[in-house]
């Protein structure tokens, strides 16, 4: 067997997608070049993927890379496998220039699991009900399903997701793979025009007899309100959510890891140049690089411990937050 079809081999042992989504997934989304492994026993008992995002982030579109398809064979569970695979794909990123990791745990025990890798809840969200029942199409808006995105639809959709401060971008390849994702799903990607020209565009998938936007663009109400309208008439609902980002108390969705923290200290320290900090990392074990003194003062980073001067010390996990917590960082359309 190929080291692909091994992969997916353990994928569809430890997780219950459809055949439709795991085919959807290792056709378009895997590579072995961003898969990272373990074998025992002759197999491979444990793999995850480093999915790699742009990320705008303190004024700078860096680069990040997302955890994907964390699994471990049933068999060799509780064992350290997985803490291993995550210490040795935190090194491969580090070498490879990455600043950040993310990941979503599919379930709430892994909060607390993966923060012991160093991770911290920072991805946010929050989930707007909006009544649709009366909405009326709007005389200067057409909406249109779309089914085969072209380049046009990604240009609209790049634009408007790198006009969000703190959040993780999609290159046009992704962008296909999402909507290749929803139809699937029996969602809909819903385009809206004005005079010819893209003003928004909508992610409406069906759960459980609702109906979920999982990203709603638009360039006014009128044509925010166009696309509800026009979601509310495919699937017959009178009541959609919206899945938006938050700046406020927010539904935890994903958390974030600390990859190069010096790298990401001084992108801080541009951004905030009135900030003064003085840091302390300790603990990592993955990229003990990143373990030392930190002074964040005018605008600069420098690694230095100074004497007399209170360092604060942190852990990958409180570091994480102390950057990016007041930043509310956003992810959506993740496949998750």
């Amino acid at each position: 067997m190929t080291t692909r079809e091994e992969v997916k081999a353990l994928w569809k042992r430890c997780f219950h997608d459809s055949d439709e989504f795991t085919d959807l997934y290792f056709n378009l989304r895997y590579r072995d070049d961003i898969n990272s492994a373990i074998r025992e026993d002759g197999k491979i008992i444990s793999a995850l993927q480093m999915i790699p995002y742009p990320m705008t982030l303190f004024g700078e579109v860096i680069p990040t890379s997302y955890i994907s398809g964390a699994c471990t064979h049933p068999g060799y569970r509780e064992h350290g496998a997985m803490r291993r695979l995550l210490k040795e794909t935190h090194r491969r990123m580090y070498a490879g220039g990455i600043l950040l990791a993310s990941l979503i745990p599919a379930e709430e025990w892994l909060f607390g699991y993966y923060a012991r890798s160093g991770y911290a809840p920072v991805f946010g969200y929050a989930a707007e009900q909006v009544q649709v029942d009366g909405l009326c199409p709007s005389a200067g808006c057409r909406v249109e399903a779309c089914t085969a995105p072209a380049a046009e639809h990604y240009r609209y959709f790049d634009a408007r997701m790198r006009g969000r401060s703190s959040c993780i971008q999609h290159t046009e390849e992704d962008f296909r793979v999402i909507v290749a994702d929803l139809l699937l799903s029996e969602g809909r990607l819903l385009v809206a025009r004005k005079e010819g020209a893209i003003a928004g565009m909508a992610f409406a998938v069906p759960e459980g007899g609702a109906l979920c936007f999982k990203e709603l663009l638009a360039d006014s109400d009128e044509v925010r309100r166009a696309l509800l309208a026009e979601g509310a008439s495919i699937y017959k609902v009178r009541e959609a959510t919206c899945l938006v980002p938050s700046s406020s108390a927010s539904l935890r969705l994903g958390m974030a890891r600390i990859v190069h923290a010096e790298a990401l200290l001084r992108l801080f320290a541009r951004a905030y140049p009135d900030a003064e900090r003085y840091i302390c990392l300790e603990g990592d074990e993955a990229i003990p690089e990143n373990n030392g003194y930190y002074v964040v003062k005018q605008g600069e980073c420098l690694r230095a411990h100074w004497p007399g001067c209170d360092y604060v010390f942190h852990s990958p996990s409180s570091l994480s937050c102390l950057l990016l917590g007041a930043e509310h960082p956003y992810m959506s359309l993740m496949l998750n």
